[in-house]
């Protein structure tokens, strides 16, 4: 088990944002909502905080790896090396990376001092970012 670099896990990230971006913009202009202009914190919600809670707690359950991670050949798995389920998947995505991201994002970079590469959502969930193995 290789443990990823906090800078593939941030290059895994970005892939994730150029999905997420236009589904945010074609959720606000079915809505009606000026995706160009302020937007309210109910918007915000609905449209990017929601979806993109949604996005990365269901892939990481059901593949162990947003689009991102599987571009870039990482996979999340418990510090035990077992597939992430559902429960772990909410706990990372939802409510630890929302902890990592209000501190001005020191959770994320907690994961370039910790020795496992661990960031307060990995931490929070008990899981690790690893190399995904090559199949056989």
């Amino acid at each position: 088990m290789v443990i990823a670099s906090p800078w593939r896990r941030l290059v895994a990230s970005l892939v994730d944002s150029l999905v997420l971006l236009p589904l945010s913009l074609l959720l606000m202009a079915l809505a009606g909502v000026d995706p160009l202009g302020p937007t309210t914190w109910v918007q915000d919600l609905l449209f990017q905080w929601i979806p993109g809670w949604t996005y990365y707690t269901a892939f990481t359950a059901l593949y162990g790896a947003t689009p991102g991670k599987m571009a870039l050949g990482l996979k999340v798995v418990r510090t035990d090396e077992r597939p992430v389920d559902w429960l772990t998947a909410f706990m990372r995505e939802v409510v630890g990376k929302t902890l990592s991201t209000l501190p001005l994002g020191l959770g994320y970079l907690w994961a370039f001092f910790h020795p496992r590469r661990q960031a307060w959502h990995d931490l929070i969930a008990d899981t690790l970012v690893v190399r995904a193995s090559r199949p056989g």
